[in-house]
């Protein structure tokens, strides 16, 4: 039985809790992994390390307080390895925890993230959650721009649900065949930029010059994962994008949506050819 740990206090004014989604199958890259967890591959350009492990470190450099680790698919070989690693005293790793979503993952992504709200007791009403997929590569750079508005914005990310987004040009997406961007579309209401709708850029829709795409990356505060535990049973979804336009659309909920620099960078690792490309360019 794992033992709940207190939170420790950041050298931010806000508690950040970070919701590593690590539960999925991978199938678009489990036959040349069948017996290996995405979030375990090692990278040749991150030095031999994993996706998770960057991931972990990139947070725990920013001090985030707790991070929570959804397993599921091979999720024993996941709660293995973090095991090892606390017992090699890796820094900071006695806060990294391992939440186990059973079999919920096989319903989608939103079920594996809704896994780790079953049990709330362990936070405070005035945390902060980031959720994170495991697949996708961040740049510090790019996580530190987030820490860094979290903290110029405080009192907006206590209030509402967040999303990042990068301006693109469409000619620099690298789409490939079955691969697709989310496109944020936007209003402004006073000073800040809200959210509309999440759409889908795919690779035979080149129209657009400019768009706003959305890093994988959605901050909630507290009182937002509450109303999201209130209205699941209602959504009938099963991806995070979908969950996130049901509440706009449907619950009128109101995300601030936030610019990050364009040069730090994120790359999805979702397939072969992903690894591949990601290979190549040498982790830029």
């Amino acid at each position: 039985m794992e033992i709940q740990l207190s939170l420790r206090k950041n050298k931010y004014s806000i508690r950040i809790v970070a919701i590593i989604l690590s539960a999925g199958k991978g199938i678009r890259i489990k036959d040349i992994f069948p017996s290996t967890p995405k979030s375990l591959i090692k990278i040749h350009t991150l030095n031999d390390i994993s996706i998770i492990d960057h991931l972990i470190s990139l947070l725990l450099d920013l001090e985030t307080d707790r991070i929570e680790v959804i397993i599921g698919h091979l999720g024993s070989q996941i709660e293995a390895h973090i095991a090892m690693l606390k017992n090699k005293a890796k820094k900071g790793y006695d806060r990294v925890s391992i939440r186990d979503s059973g079999q919920e993952y096989q319903k989608g992504a939103f079920f594996s993230f809704m896994s780790f709200t079953k049990d709330l007791s362990r936070y405070s009403s005035q945390d902060l959650f980031l959720i994170l997929p495991v697949d996708t590569f961040f740049s510090k750079g790019l996580i530190k721009n987030i820490f860094q508005l979290i903290s110029q914005h405080e009192s907006l990310f206590r209030d509402f649900p967040s999303i990042f987004y990068q301006e693109r040009k469409t000619k620099d997406l690298e789409l490939v065949p079955n691969n697709s961007v989310s496109i944020l579309e936007t209003f402004t209401e006073k000073k800040e930029i809200c959210l509309k709708k999440i759409t889908q850029l795919d690779s035979s829709d080149q129209n657009l010059v400019k768009i706003k795409q959305m890093v994988p990356i959605v901050c909630f505060p507290y009182k937002s994962i509450i109303k999201i535990i209130k209205n699941a049973h209602e959504m009938q979804i099963t991806s995070i994008r979908n969950m996130i336009n049901y509440l706009v659309e449907s619950e009128g909920q109101k995300f601030i949506i936030y610019e990050l620099d364009s040069e730090h960078r994120f790359y999805d690792i979702d397939s072969e050819i992903d690894l591949v490309n990601f290979e190549k360019k040498g982790g830029q």
